[in-house]
């Protein structure tokens, strides 16, 4: 009995090595020429359902590739392409979405 808890703690261990020596290697790839990332900050925010609204406004207006939002925070980080928008027009457009108030942070 003791042997094979000794077998099963030593391929957990291996295993959990394997796997860490495998997902430490960088799989991202560069961003495109042009994506930029900038903050809005966010008035009426309250939970996060309000962050879920928020990221699925912003993710419907062109240009705009991800969205990461913080009720805690009142602040919503926002990836986009500069060549399609800018940040102004995102405030704005996600201002009229969902009725937050919104501005670029400085």
């Amino acid at each position: 009995m003791r042997k094979i808890l000794i077998l099963a703690a030593a391929v957990l261990v291996g295993g959990v090595a394997t796997a860490t020596a495998v997902g430490g290697q960088s799989t991202q790839t560069k961003p495109a020429e042009g994506t930029k990332v900038f903050t809005i900050k966010v008035s009426g925010m309250t939970c996060s359902g309000c962050e879920a609204a928020l990221k699925i406004a912003a993710k419907q207006i062109d240009g705009v590739e991800d969205a990461k939002a913080s009720y805690a925070k009142g602040t919503a980080e926002i990836t986009y392409d500069s060549a399609k928008t800018s940040p102004e027009a995102i405030a704005k457009a996600i201002a009229q979405k969902t009725g937050y108030k919104t501005e670029v942070a400085k």
